[in-house]
């Protein structure tokens, strides 16, 4: 059981240098969508990609790894978590392990702020890019369409056009 323990404190430690590199990935990403530099964005997704993949693999791991010792304590499989481990485990390794548990809630937590800002900052460019469009291309007015209320093209009906012309 001792050794149980203790591989779960490695997976545990190689889920938070996985999920500490997901997170730098992230402030890179709202660097990058701060500064506009777009282009950097696709190599930044491919690393967080390879790295989500790589955090699957551990979680998996880490989830044999548990129910390994839901098995040795005796604990419904499907009742089994860190903490219950942990309550389990002498008083030195569930130290470790409720540190562990804690720094993973911590970046955990951190990666979803920056995530939410990340977000923002998304829709926030999508808009403008939209109101630029818009602008340079003119919107086509719902109360003012096209045609006429036969059905028919009406020819009468003025159009407004933004910068550009709409049409190639």
């Amino acid at each position: 059981m001792r050794q149980m323990l203790a591989d779960l404190c490695v997976i545990l430690g190689e889920q938070k240098e996985a999920l500490t590199v997901m997170l730098k990935l992230a402030k890179e990403e709202r660097d990058v969508l701060v500064s506009g530099e777009s282009e950097k964005l696709e190599a930044i997704i491919r690393l967080e990609l390879k790295e989500i993949s790589r955090l699957g693999a551990i979680e998996k791991t880490r989830v044999e790894s548990c129910f390994r010792l839901a098995e040795a304590l005796n604990i419904p499989t499907e009742n089994i978590t860190v903490t219950k481990i942990a309550e389990a485990a002498n008083p030195d390794e569930r130290e470790k392990i409720i540190k562990i548990q804690k720094e993973l809630m911590d970046i955990i937590d951190e990666h979803a702020k920056v995530n939410k800002e990340n977000r923002q900052l998304i829709a926030t460019h999508i808009e403008y890019s939209q109101t630029m469009l818009e602008l340079m291309v003119g919107v086509e007015d719902p109360l003012n369409n096209m045609y006429g209320g036969d059905g028919k093209a009406a020819s009468d009906i003025k159009r407004k056009t933004g910068m550009f012309d709409g049409h190639a």
